[in-house]
């Protein structure tokens, strides 16, 4: 990795290559990884659909109840003495966990499929099984990473919250969490490509994150926020789905494909970022000339 990287480029420089989430230089990987995230994503969603269901129930019933008497003691009576803040605790503590399972599943596919890329990009004579050796044996330092990482933001998050509660002018700062959260996350986005390629330790992952946007941040923000909305144009396809499991099937697709695109576009932006050398174009040239 060069001193004085090079500067990511705007998206239109790697859309037409990202979008060929299906285009490995082994293409039964991809189609592979790609039915995969699509049997954890639509099997998720079908298995937390009866939770989701059931706690929007709960949750109306409650209201309803609370409508019609909003006194204090109603309020005991109705959320705490009925057990409804038990059952609608229980309801929601089972979709958060199926949602968790969904993510952390899917991040470590795809995350598998970026590396395959990736290799397949800078080292393209490296065999199947040495890419997955090197994946797995960088996969704890990625863990780790992970866990420090959102770690951290939970922290930021429960700070903020707690002092809202004593400090309400701080509600306008609170509400906009969500989007520094999404912000923060853009400009982490070569942290686990860097501990696959470099093998860097998690604590020093921090820093050399931010290094290596430092000359594009604003082009790396803008490519990723471009993925963010085309994920949410892309969902308004399966909303007018009248069936709700042909509706779910559409989203887990869509989504699937949109992880595969992503990751992508992160090695795309890294290789230029960290100055590395493509190899694959090489190696396809030299194919034609032979």
């Amino acid at each position: 990795m060069d001193n004085q990287p090079r500067k990511v480029r705007l998206i239109n420089a790697y859309f037409k290559e990202s979008i060929k989430f299906y285009d490995l230089d082994r293409p039964v990987v991809a189609r592979v990884i790609f039915v995969l995230l699509l049997g954890v994503l639509f099997g998720g969603y079908l298995l937390a659909r009866p939770f989701v269901f059931d706690l929007y129930t709960q949750y109306e019933q409650l209201f309803i109840r609370l409508q019609e008497n909003m006194s204090l003691d109603s309020l005991n009576s109705v959320l705490f003495a009925s057990g409804a803040y038990e059952t609608i605790a229980r309801s929601f503590m089972y979709v958060a966990l199926i949602f968790l399972g969904i993510r952390v599943l899917t991040f470590f596919i795809s995350l598998f499929y970026g590396s395959w890329y990736f290799f397949g990009l800078t080292n393209p004579q490296m065999s199947g099984a040495q890419r997955t050796s090197v994946f797995f044996a960088r996969l704890p330092k990625i863990i780790l990473f992970n866990l420090l990482f959102y770690a951290a933001i939970y922290v930021v998050v429960a700070v903020m919250v707690v002092a809202t509660v004593y400090v309400p002018g701080l509600a306008v700062f609170t509400a906009l969490l969500p989007m520094v959260i999404l912000i923060v996350s853009t400009l982490y986005v070569f942290k686990d490509l860097l501990i696959i390629e470099f093998d860097v330790g998690p604590v020093r992952n921090f820093r050399k994150s931010l290094e290596l946007t430092r000359n594009s941040r604003k082009y790396v923000i803008s490519n990723m926020m471009s993925l963010y909305a085309l994920g949410w144009l892309l969902n308004l396809f399966s909303m007018d789905v009248e069936n709700a499991a042909l509706a779910l099937f559409i989203s887990a697709f869509l989504e699937s494909m949109l992880k595969l695109i992503t990751q992508r576009l992160s090695v795309l932006m890294f290789i230029d970022a960290a100055s590395l050398e493509r190899k694959d174009r090489v190696s396809n040239q030299d194919e034609t000339l032979v």
